[in-house]
């Protein structure tokens, strides 16, 4: 039997295999721990590990809100219609014909002025009549020829002749305006109908609705505020004057109607307004946005940041080294001005319980939990760690 060759004899083969991996493996290891610097070899850590390492202590960026007390109130939308404080139809207590329409409508009338008068020759007659009567029967009771009642009855003829000729004159009962005039000179005229329409505008009503799901938001006296398009910089104020008790319409709203004084009379009846209904007002309240918190089983959370550190960002490599532009041909060119420093604020995170005292949509009061000046992550997307690091990028100082 021949013998094998002796790079294939087993005793051989074996530790020759050994070797090479070995020599594989601390090639591999040099590579990846160990450089040259200067010379001399220097142990560094593999780019996998700087990598995890890098990604473990990198903080994260937040936006932050200071707690601030303000003055915080919470409003309830609505759209609303101008009504006369006293708005009511004119009409004639006895039916004849018109003669005389002393005003046109959108003039302002006086307390006492005669409106509208009918015609009156049936009712001046019976007034002469019974007053023709009285001075006869006066006369004879004075010379005893007849007994006092019979001068009281024509004392009473003659009153009811009087008011029957009052009747017949439309009166103003108080200062205001003519809203309307639906008829014309000698149009017969009884008393159901309607002549035209009285508007007191001395102050005014707003007519507005409330969705069923927001009535127990309203109650008398509340305050009210009212914006007009014909008066865009002026807010008009007044307060619940009174609430329907039935819910109306297939919209299912509640009529309130909210009392406005109107001095200046710019408001007029039939305008178009937007309420804001004050729900609720606080001064000095400690307010952030409703972004500002988490619930979790039943309890709310703040993301307080806790400042740690303030470093200085230096100039960009690029605005160190770079030229600019020469402002005219011929000029030279000029090294570029090094950008302003910057801060970078780097804080830890406290998870902090708190109690809600009031929310809307874009704010929430804070009972207990936070005080003034404490500095809460806003716009929280997702959950943080309580002593995580992060970064602050953007202070927020106001809410409204």
């Amino acid at each position: 039997m021949k013998n094998k060759p002796f790079f294939l004899n087993r005793r051989v083969m074996l530790p020759l295999l050994g070797g090479a991996i070995v020599v594989t493996l601390l090639f591999s290891f040099v590579k990846d721990h160990v450089s040259c610097v200067g010379g001399f070899p220097v142990f560094r850590k593999t780019k996998k590990q700087l990598e995890t390492k890098t990604l473990e202590e990198a903080p994260m960026p937040v936006k932050v809100y200071k707690v601030a007390r303000v003055s915080f109130r919470d409003t309830l939308p609505s759209l609303g219609t101008i009504k006369g404080f006293r708005e009511f139809d004119l009409k004639f207590p006895v039916q004849g014909s018109i003669e005389y329409i002393n005003f046109k409508e959108g003039e302002k009338i006086t307390q006492g002025d005669i409106i509208a008068s009918l015609d009156q020759k049936e009712a001046l007659l019976k007034l002469e009549y019974a007053k023709v009567e009285l001075e006869k029967q006066t006369k004879l009771f004075e010379l005893g020829s007849i007994i006092e009642t019979k001068l009281k009855q024509s004392q009473l003829e003659y009153q009811s002749a009087k008011a029957e000729l009052d009747k017949t004159n439309l009166v103003a009962i108080s200062d205001g305006y003519i809203g309307s005039i639906e008829t014309d000179k000698g149009a017969y005229v009884t008393p159901q109908d309607k002549v035209g329409t009285f508007v007191d505008t001395k102050d005014v009503f707003v007519e507005f609705g409330v969705i069923e799901k927001d009535i127990v938001k309203v109650k008398e006296g509340q305050n009210v505020e009212v914006t007009m398009d014909s008066f865009p910089d002026q807010i008009f104020k007044g307060q619940v004057d009174s609430i329907s008790p039935i819910v109306e319409g297939r919209s299912r709203t509640l009529k309130v109607r909210s009392k406005i004084s109107n001095p200046d009379e710019k408001l007029k009846p039939g305008m178009f307004g937007r309420v804001n209904a004050l729900v609720y007002e606080k001064e000095d309240a400690l307010v952030i946005p409703s972004s500002s918190f988490k619930k979790k089983e039943d309890k709310y959370f703040a993301y307080v940041v806790h400042i740690q550190e303030k470093s200085d960002k230096g100039p960009s490599a690029d605005s160190l080294v770079g030229l600019q532009a020469p402002k005219s041909k011929g000029d030279k060119a000029q090294p570029a001005a090094p950008a302003e420093d910057s801060k970078t604020v780097m804080g830890t995170i406290e998870v902090r319980p708190i109690e809600i005292a009031y929310a809307t949509p874009d704010a929430v009061e804070i009972k207990e939990g936070l005080e003034e000046g404490d500095t809460v992550v806003v716009d929280v997307e997702q959950e943080l760690k309580d002593k995580s690091k992060v970064e602050v990028t953007e202070t927020q100082e106001g809410i409204f």
